[in-house]
């Protein structure tokens, strides 16, 4: 029996080699813009979005609506491809932490998992990896994963000229998500849903997914009000200090923002689920619920950001940070976790 479930496992693994060899993209037709879309080895399906121009913003009657929505006419002048799906943890994982090893879980007090944020984990992260969505992402790090894709497509001769992985600016997000709709939500079915509280994923016009109701995902631009004016690919750098955040997530109740925290009505939900919507969060925290979906576009200079050292979690040990003191009390030895739970 052991012998043969050996056997299996070595099966399965060089099914698995076969299918990412396979999905290889055409090199030749990716180079010159002429894919439609392509799978990366690692399984991150691309779709091509193209140029166009479209209504940025939402209008003043829309339920839900930020005062730091106002409209303007933005030009996409160059077509670029996004990921179909948000990045998953067995797509992240071992691109940023090849040598991660997952504790297996464990109930720490309050009957929470111990966060694998240690080691580039996610919030709460299987034993093994899987095709769960990765979240618990800082925007530094989000931004590392592009670089690091960069450098290996390039390598692999698969990158227009021009062209880099990164993430999307909060113009290509929106035109992306919207594909060509003008409505809050590129969904009928997902606004009915939205409004009675409840999640909705589903695909858009140009076949991505959950661009409503997945996670929070990072783009590349600071938070600050819109420039006056229409624009071409408009990107937002100012102080560094809070990244935004577009779309939703299934439990979308909790708005990024302190100030908006809570809501009463059903429609209140909406405010950041839309279209338009936006939130920041700082760059170097792990929230859970947040992650990124990568884009292959024009190369932006991106200056880099201003992290408040209180708030830079880096890429964390076990012991060395605040905001696992509590999870790690679990996990201490018994005399240990007594010395760490008494009063001061």
């Amino acid at each position: 029996m052991k012998y043969t479930t050996t056997i299996l496992i070595v099966v399965i693994a060089l099914i698995s080699a076969a299918a990412v060899r396979a999905a290889e993209p055409d090199a030749k037709k990716l180079v010159s813009m002429e894919a439609e879309q392509f799978v990366l080895p690692d399984t991150i399906e691309m779709i091509k979005i193209p140029a166009g121009i479209f209504t940025m913003g939402s209008p003043k009657d829309e339920i839900g609506r930020g005062e730091d929505e106002t409209q303007r006419t933005i030009t996409i002048t160059k077509p670029f491809y996004m990921a179909q799906f948000e990045i998953k943890q067995n797509q992240y994982i071992p691109m940023m932490r090849p040598e991660y090893k997952p504790i297996f879980r464990r109930q720490a007090p309050g009957g929470r998992t111990l966060p694998e944020l240690h080691q580039h984990g996610a919030w709460q992260s299987d034993a093994v990896p899987g095709a769960q969505v990765m979240d618990a992402v800082q925007w530094i790090h989000a931004v590392e994963f592009c670089e690091k894709l960069t450098e290996r497509e390039g390598a692999a001769g698969r990158l227009p000229e021009g062209y880099e992985y990164r993430l999307p600016t909060e113009a290509e997000w929106e035109y992306a998500c919207r594909a060509g709709t003008t409505s809050a939500f590129n969904n009928e079915e997902t606004a009915k849903q939205a409004k009675n509280g409840r999640a909705h994923r589903t695909k858009n016009a140009f076949g991505l997914f959950n661009m409503h109701m997945g996670v929070l995902e990072w783009v590349l631009d600071d938070y600050a009000p819109y420039r006056a004016g229409d624009a071409a690919d408009p990107v937002s750098f100012v102080n560094g200090k809070n990244k935004v955040v577009r779309g939703g997530h299934d439990q979308f109740n909790d708005d990024p923002r302190p100030e908006n925290r809570h809501y009463s009505k059903p429609e209140e939900r909406l405010r950041y689920v839309r279209s338009a919507s936006r939130g920041w969060l700082m760059p170097a925290w792990p929230y859970p619920k947040v992650g990124f979906r990568p884009v292959l576009a024009p190369r932006i200079e991106v200056p880099e950001p201003n992290i408040d050292p209180k708030y830079h979690m880096g890429v964390l040990t076990p012991y060395d940070s605040g905001l696992r003191k509590v999870d790690l009390v679990g996990f201490e030895p018994r005399e240990k976790r007594d010395k760490a739970t008494e009063s001061p």
